[in-house]
């Protein structure tokens, strides 16, 4: 066998590869249904948890976080307009997106990003990594 033998199978695992390290720099930083669990036990931790699914996915059995403030992806630039420098106020204060399974937070998180806020976080797996792990819900 040649090195030619092996073309079809290393451009696949190239392919792969590639889709991986885009899909993760998109997601950008991430936290973990338990790591986020953890840190909001803290009564002092500075932490704004926007859900990002639409007014009914927000109240719908699933529930939300509790804390958490219900701004539908559609609506997040609007309200970086609205807010404006009040937003980095607290360069220290951690901003977590949240969706349904994390398809659509990563997007609210770099809109808040190119807002200017430093530390965000998209929950990984969204609302069903959460409820999978039975945490408190509303």
């Amino acid at each position: 066998m040649t090195l030619e033998d092996f073309t079809p199978i290393l451009i696949a695992v190239a392919i792969l590869l590639t889709f991986h390290f885009v899909r993760q720099f998109m997601l950008g930083q991430t936290i973990s249904a338990h790591e986020l669990s953890e840190r909001l036990k803290d009564e002092d931790a500075d932490i704004a948890l926007i859900d990002v699914r639409s007014e009914g996915e927000y109240a719908s059995e699933l529930g939300h976080i509790p804390g958490a403030v219900n701004i539908p992806v559609g609506e997040i630039g609007a309200e970086i307009k609205a807010l404006g420098r009040d937003l980095t106020a607290d360069p220290d204060k951690l901003f977590v997106t949240i969706c349904r399974t994390h398809n659509r937070s990563p997007r609210a998180a770099r809109m808040l990003r190119s807002a200017g806020l430093k530390n965000v976080s998209v929950l990984k797996g969204g609302m069903m990594a959460w409820a999978g792990k039975k945490l408190p819900t509303e």
